[in-house]
């Protein structure tokens, strides 16, 4: 029996309640993550007598980026549950006595977990940068006030071929203090001199110096120097924005941020590959979701008859989470720089679409 492309009675057979599923395992999970870093840091946040309001700017602002975090596990989940119960249905045998085979089964699912690869793609690039560095910004700001020196953090970053070192960002980023400029030389990196800060404000689109500055010069010889008073301005090109941007902990920037970052237009506190990986794993989003789907794949193969009992499931869920362990462990070779960048990204994914298809082709021999 020939099957069209996509048989529009099929395609809602498998996607309604694919997505529904995944869409309630998203929101469980999303809960239970929220709640958890609500229990680290509400004290926090009522310490600093933000109130309700700060509780839910807090949850607002964090709720994105944890969607897209433990969507590709929701879309293992959801598609477990959606298989496993059309298996014990035995939906799944009618429709392969019907002619319908195991990859014509995935190429049904594979448009959901795609479109929601897609939507989590562009809220990567455009809807979590600016939550997360709002959220990032209002966390220095708050600590600033009820002077919590310990989430007040230092911060190393280049700036063009020179080195930037400020023992503590405040006010947002508006305000650094005890800000070390170390000039080098272009061609070789070697130390020229540095100029040293006090405190630096961000007043009327410029940085302003108050307290000592001093400057060091190093002779051409590099074995004596002298220090002088500096009158000068400090020559510091970048925004408050972007210095409270570069204390996140992590990678959250939007596609022209990133072009920034790489033509070295903004200032940068991270390796290069640090930028890749991130931006290639949010391209890698919608792959990621299907292998996550195409694991799942064997669950059409328990027998009707079997129940629960059979232990498939049970295998299944512990295979998505190796391909996530996996995935963790090559990407942080990826960040060190120990591995090529596309090497890093993919491999994981290479691996487990492999193995999940020796896994099937395995219960098609049996």
């Amino acid at each position: 029996m020939k099957l069209p492309f996509f048989h529009p009675t099929l395609l809602k057979v498998f996607l309604k309640p694919l997505l529904t599923k995944i869409f309630i395992c998203c929101g469980v999970l999303t809960a239970l993550l929220e709640i958890l870093a609500l229990l680290d840091d509400a004290s926090t946040i009522l310490d600093r007598h933000l109130g309700m309001s700060g509780l839910f700017k807090y949850i607002g602002l964090h709720l994105p980026t944890l969607i897209v975090e433990i969507m590709p596990l929701s879309v293992m989940i959801g598609g477990l549950f959606t298989l496993l119960q059309m298996a014990l249905s035995s939906e799944i045998a009618v429709l392969k006595a019907a002619g319908l085979s195991t990859i014509n089964m995935f190429r049904y699912l594979l448009p959901g977990p795609i479109f929601l690869g897609f939507i989590c793609m562009a809220m990567q690039f455009w809807v979590i940068p600016p939550c997360e560095q709002e959220l990032n910004r209002w966390w220095n700001e708050s600590a600033t006030q009820v002077n919590a020196t310990d989430d007040l953090h230092s911060l190393w970053f280049h700036l063009g071929a020179g080195i930037l070192r400020v023992e503590t960002v405040s006010h947002g980023g508006n305000s650094l203090s005890k800000v070390v400029f170390y000039n080098r030389q272009t061609q070789n990196g070697l130390l020229t001199g540095c100029q040293y800060y006090e405190n630096l404000t961000y007043e009327d689109g410029h940085w302003a110096a108050h307290g000592t500055s001093k400057q060091l010069t190093l002779s051409k010889s590099q074995t004596q120097a002298t220090v002088s008073e500096l009158p000068i301005p400090p020559d510091l090109k970048a925004t408050p924005q972007q210095i409270i941007n570069m204390t996140m902990q992590g990678v959250f920037y939007t596609p022209q941020q990133f072009r920034s970052i790489f033509s070295r237009e903004t200032p940068s506190n991270l390796p290069r590959s640090n930028y890749l990986m991130a931006l290639y794993a949010t391209l890698l989003l919608p792959m990621q979701m299907a292998v996550m789907l195409l694991i799942t794949l064997p669950i059409t193969y328990i027998p009707p008859r079997a129940g629960l009992r059979n232990p498939l499931p049970v295998y299944v869920m512990a295979a998505g989470l190796g391909v996530v362990i996996l995935q963790g462990m090559i990407s942080a070779l990826g960040n060190s720089g120990s591995l090529p960048i596309l090497i890093a990204i993919s491999s994981g994914q290479i691996v487990a679409t492999l193995f999940g298809l020796a896994w099937i082709l395995r219960m098609e021999e049996k």
